[in-house]
């Protein structure tokens, strides 16, 4: 659960007014970019700046919400590629919060 400075500053980052139906929903968007952060950093809680990359995940998120399961769309002369998952400026910040997994040894 985001606390509420994290919760005001992307309200105000894509202009949501508090208390609206899109604020409970910029909420959610947060809370399964935390969870996505968790996945891919295999922790299981936010360290560091981590929250910052969270946060930048929810816009991304919220920005992809009238384009979800397209890979490309065609507007007239304008060719427009998604990108799946974690974007990759994302991705590379949180490499270094990432733990490793340990591997069996065979005999």
């Amino acid at each position: 659960m985001a606390d509420n400075d994290t919760l005001n500053s992307l309200y105000q980052r894509l202009d949501v007014k508090a208390g609206s139906a899109d604020a409970q929903l910029v909420s959610d968007l947060y809370d399964d970019a935390v969870a996505n952060v968790l996945d891919f950093t295999r922790r299981d809680e936010m360290i560091g700046s981590m929250n910052i990359y969270a946060k930048q995940l929810a816009v991304v998120a919220y920005n992809r919400l009238d384009t979800e399961g397209e890979a490309q769309r065609d507007e007239g002369n304008i060719d427009r590629y998604f990108v799946a998952g974690i974007p990759m400026e994302i991705q590379q910040p949180l490499k270094r919060y990432r733990l490793a997994t340990p591997r069996g040894l065979s005999s």
